[in-house]
């Protein structure tokens, strides 16, 4: 069959132009009718190469100058203990401070003498040492203020020289039976000088060579800062209360009657047998076998009841002649209620179940010779005014202490009460009282005009007060101290004038007082 078209034409029409394609959507919308110009195709822009240090902006980014921040250099935090260091610091000596000429020193043979009263004394350079061995100075006190430490001589400090010379006297023989056994309670309003009243019963003590025991602040025994441990009960005491002992404050106990004592415990000898882990150490002195608990806390408890009993307990026919103690406690009124430590059944732990909180309150309200230091010696117990807990039954046991120190008897009218309307005061406490209960009562009050005269005085020859020492300016500082009271007289002491000399204002200037 022949074809109607040539096949040259088919190879022509198959090597035609191809066919239009037909106009997409992107295409129709992108080319424009009557133009050569091919149409727009959607181009994808090719990414940025990243600069060292830079990449490319977001959108909407702001492609402001960016400035880095600098990174804050932090200080180091201080070692561990030294905010504590520095906040538990004593300063006793200020080189500002003028030097006093002819200041009379306290020895044992003024420390009783009436006619010091009103007078400042100062301390000798041995009893400073041992005071702050064993921690009887505060930061509340203005030791940094003067050249020197010294103390202000008052009625009471001279009671208390008075007291130890007795207690001197009342040793009569070697082993010092038939020694009395003194206790006080000191009171009195806050800033009024308890602490100092006891840290000038130290100074005695240290002077006339006896063995000082101090506890530099009761709150330590009572606020759950420090380890305790259960006491072991013996078969037979299950129905006694718990006891519970703290070896870390005993070691602290230890450690500061070492070193304070340290001159007259080096002269000691043991005489008593304290058990083999004890007595295989074959301590030569006193101080060798307080510092075994000192350095081992776990042994202080048991160290602590050698010493005491070393200290408190004869021996017949031992010819070694034994000290009086002296029993220092501050803040006795935290020992008068409930602590923060909990028992294994999460049940609060009393101040009287630990055992030297318990030994001590036995000493200062014995109410036998039992319990009473048998060569001699005083148990002195201060409260305390500041960040005091409430401890009603206290209140109540220092004013039935009180009335019996003046002579009313129990069954008098007079006799201070409980009050019937009010809660229920601690047993333990008020348990504390007895009939013959040994123990006085001494409140401080506010200084007598000698007294204010001879501590402002004190103050001018420091260089501290300014104005003159007259009658008149002294009744204006012990009207303005609530009746003198020392702390308050202090601070009135030490205030200082802006712009005020000696020789006064400059005429022309305005002084701001």
């Amino acid at each position: 069959m022949s074809l109607s078209v040539c096949t040259s034409c088919l190879a022509r029409l198959r090597l035609s132009n191809p066919p239009i394609p037909s106009l997409t959507a992107a295409s129709r919308l992108t080319s424009s009718p009557f133009h050569s110009s091919a149409p727009a195709q959607n181009v994808i822009k090719k990414k940025t190469a990243n600069v060292a240090g830079t990449r490319a902006p977001k959108l909407r980014e702001s492609r402001s100058a960016r400035i880095k921040k600098k990174q804050k250099e932090r200080p180091r935090p201080p070692p561990v203990g030294q905010r504590r260091s520095e906040r538990r610091r004593i300063v006793l000596s200020n080189t500002n401070a003028l030097q006093i000429q002819g200041l009379e020193t306290l020895t044992p043979e003024n420390m009783a003498d009436a006619a010091k009263v009103g007078s400042v004394l100062a301390l000798d350079g041995p009893v400073i040492d041992q005071l702050r061995e064993a921690k009887a100075f505060k930061t509340t006190q203005n030791w940094n203020l003067f050249r020197a430490p010294s103390t202000l001589v008052r009625m009471e400090t001279v009671e208390v020289g008075a007291d130890i010379q007795d207690v001197n006297e009342s040793v009569s023989d070697t082993a010092g039976l038939g020694a009395s056994t003194l206790r006080r309670v000191v009171t009195g309003e806050k800033a009024s000088g308890k602490s100092i009243h006891l840290l000038q019963a130290m100074s005695l003590a240290y002077l006339n060579k006896w063995v000082v025991v101090n506890v530099p602040d009761c709150q330590e025994y009572v606020n759950n800062q420090s380890a305790y441990t259960p006491v072991a009960r013996k078969e037979g005491d299950e129905s006694k209360e718990q006891m519970y002992n703290q070896p870390q404050l005993a070691a602290d106990l230890l450690t500061r009657l070492a070193y304070s004592n340290s001159d007259v415990l080096s002269k000691l000898k043991p005489i008593h047998k304290h058990g083999e882990r004890l007595d295989a150490r074959k301590p030569k002195t006193l101080k060798d076998l307080a510092l075994i608990g000192a350095e081992d806390r776990n042994l202080a408890p048991r160290v602590w009841d050698a010493i005491w009993k070393e200290l408190t307990v004869p021996v017949e026919g031992n010819k070694e002649k034994r000290p009086p103690v002296l029993v220092a406690i501050d803040g006795v009124n935290f020992w008068m209620g409930d602590t923060k430590y909990r028992s294994n059944d999460f049940k609060v732990i009393h101040a009287h179940q630990f055992t030297l909180v318990k030994q001590f309150l036995s000493l200062l309200f014995s109410k036998d010779q039992k319990n009473a230091l048998a060569n001699g010696g005083m148990a002195m117990g201060v409260t305390t005014k500041s960040n005091h807990p409430a401890t009603p039954a206290f209140e109540l046991l220092v004013r039935q202490l009180r009335a019996r120190n003046n002579g009313v008897e129990m069954t008098d009218s007079a006799f201070p009460l409980g009050d019937p309307y009010a809660k229920m005061p601690d047993a333990r406490v008020t348990g504390l009282f007895h009939p013959d209960t040994q123990t006085t009562v001494t409140e401080l009050k506010g200084l007598s005009r000698p007294e204010s005269k001879g501590l402002l005085e004190y103050f001018a020859k420091s260089g501290i007060f300014r104005d003159a020492v007259t009658d008149s300016a002294v009744a204006e500082k012990w009207s303005l101290s609530g009746g003198g009271i020392v702390g308050e007289m202090c601070k009135l002491g030490a205030r200082t004038r802006v712009g005020m000399f000696e020789t006064g204002p400059r005429e022309g200037v305005k002084v701001r007082v």
